[in-house]
């Protein structure tokens, strides 16, 4: 290989860590921001908050990982899910709601995705956007409400299979800033009845 050659892939490489570590910057931002607003302002306390949860996603013979920032219970019942980032909401949507599908059955109602200027409350039933900004954060009480409603059932096993295959090539392609290297809450497999 040619020492220009060699530059210019330092260069790419240089600029790349650059991006990695002001995404995770953006991310780490978001997750004080959303931290602040669910034990400030939103009637959390402490105990209703799990952050950088990682969970099994077992697929055919492979046996991954993934997480989400914050697991919120409530209720005694898994009831919203939250991912921060940095860059685009839209483009975590989907990686989110399959998140929200994959890591509990019946699937966690209420996914959250935030960077550090903005939100997204999304129906995991539909995957469908119902509230922008962080005041459509649901309070506790708005969340214990949506609890009291009639639950999706557990989704069947072909269902499943194809969320987890969604949510492992999101991760795959890095979509968001790695999570859970760091260390995280581990959570149980067991499904809540």
């Amino acid at each position: 290989m040619s020492e220009e050659k060699r530059d210019r892939e330092q260069k790419i490489l240089s600029i790349l860590d650059q991006e990695i570590e002001e995404g995770e910057e953006m991310a780490a931002e978001a997750r004080k921001i959303v931290e602040y607003l669910l034990l400030e302002k939103k009637g959390y306390q402490p105990a209703d908050i799990q952050k950088r949860v990682v969970f099994p996603v077992e697929l055919d013979r492979e046996h991954a990982s993934s997480s989400v920032d914050f697991l919120v219970t409530v209720g005694g019942k898994k009831a919203m899910i939250i991912k921060c980032s940095s860059g685009s909401l839209t483009s975590r949507e989907r990686q989110a709601v399959a998140a929200a599908r994959v890591i509990s059955s019946p699937p966690i109602p209420v996914v959250v995705v935030a960077d550090p200027v903005g939100a997204e409350v999304l129906d995991v039933a539909t995957g469908k956007v119902v509230g922008e900004g962080f005041g459509a954060i649901p309070i506790k009480e708005q969340l214990l409400q949506m609890l009291s409603e009639p639950q999706p059932l557990p989704l069947s096993p072909e269902r499943t299979e194809k969320e987890k295959r969604i949510l492992l090539a999101f991760d795959a392609i890095k979509c968001c800033v790695p999570q859970g290297a760091d260390g995280g809450v581990q959570i149980d497999e067991t499904p809540e009845k």
